[in-house]
């Protein structure tokens, strides 16, 4: 019983702060963006496009606004049902003109000198996340994505309410199966040709999906990300480590890693970095749990 509601508290945890918000609206709306500005939504947008980070498209797809999707940004990230929508270029230089004959009604995660010229052009765009960084880096931040988004797409946040409702129990459910266990060492670590790796540590998505999913993580005592010596991760010993698939190969034949447990135990796994920030987070939670804890 205590267990049962401790769950349950885990998962009021995750949507606390959330219910403050309206959930219901009529156009028009107002959402604030990165910067900390009110941003105007006048009307429902019928034509939208995507000039940033694959979350956005994720959160559009998943909220039931695909049809609406006119154009998105390049990205290997891209959730397969855009394959064939136009492409605006890359996310952090999307092509202002290839927006613009677009006609969006709103465009998503433009940020920086191209957010400012699509505004001067007129038209409305909305970016996201922690104001001063626009950085969406946790569960939370997610969930407030999530609600902003629906809010400027239907004028309410009703299908995000439901969704997040969702997602909160399918990590709880999680959580659930490995309170109990061992939890092993974990280092996400992000290497570049032969030099000394970046470490994510307290304060990354990686770290908060790690303790979720039941592991701990061996450099939580660095913020953010942090570039480590071969001769500390040797130190650390992590029995587990996560980074890019592309990378995997970088840290498995690295000759001063060769005895690290995770090398020598063939525990050594790639994660896409978009899965780490992702509306889909609850799966990517079970993922990372079912490779700490095979067969639980």
């Amino acid at each position: 019983m205590k267990r049962r509601w401790f769950l349950w508290g885990l998962l009021v945890s995750l949507v606390a702060g959330l219910l403050v918000w309206p959930s219901l609206a009529e156009y028009p709306v107002k959402v604030r963006d990165d910067r900390g500005r009110e941003i105007t939504i006048s009307k429902r947008p019928e034509r939208i496009v995507v000039a940033g980070t694959p979350l956005y498209t994720e959160i559009l797809i998943d909220l039931g606004a695909l049809n609406r999707l006119v154009g998105v940004s390049e990205s290997v990230d891209n959730p397969p049902e855009v394959a064939n929508l136009p492409k605006v270029g890359p996310v952090f230089n999307p092509n202002v003109e290839r927006i613009i004959a677009l006609r969006p009604d709103v465009v998503f995660g433009a940020i920086g000198a191209v957010r400012e010229t699509l505004e001067r052009a007129g038209l409305i765009v909305v970016s996201l996340g922690k104001v001063g960084t626009g950085a969406i880096d946790s569960v939370t931040e997610i969930f407030k994505t999530i609600r902003s988004v629906n809010l400027v797409t239907e004028g309410d946040t009703k299908r995000a309410d439901a969704l997040i409702g969702k997602i909160a129990e399918e990590i709880v459910v999680t959580e659930g199966t490995v309170i109990d266990r061992i939890k092993p060492t974990v280092a996400i670590l992000y290497p570049s040709g032969e030099q000394p790796p970046f470490a994510a540590g307290r304060g990354t998505p990686e770290n908060e999906i790690v303790l979720r999913a039941g592991g701990i993580n061996v450099f939580s005592d660095i913020a953010d990300y942090k570039q480590v010596s071969f001769e500390e991760i040797v130190k650390r010993d992590p029995s587990i480590i996560f980074t890019d698939p592309f990378l995997v190969p970088l840290i498995t034949q690295n000759r001063l890693l060769q005895e690290l447990k995770a090398v020598r135990e063939k525990r050594v796994y790639g994660i896409k970095a978009s899965q780490w920030v992702s509306s889909r987070i609850a799966q990517t939670i079970k993922a990372v749990a079912d490779l700490l804890h095979p067969g639980r």
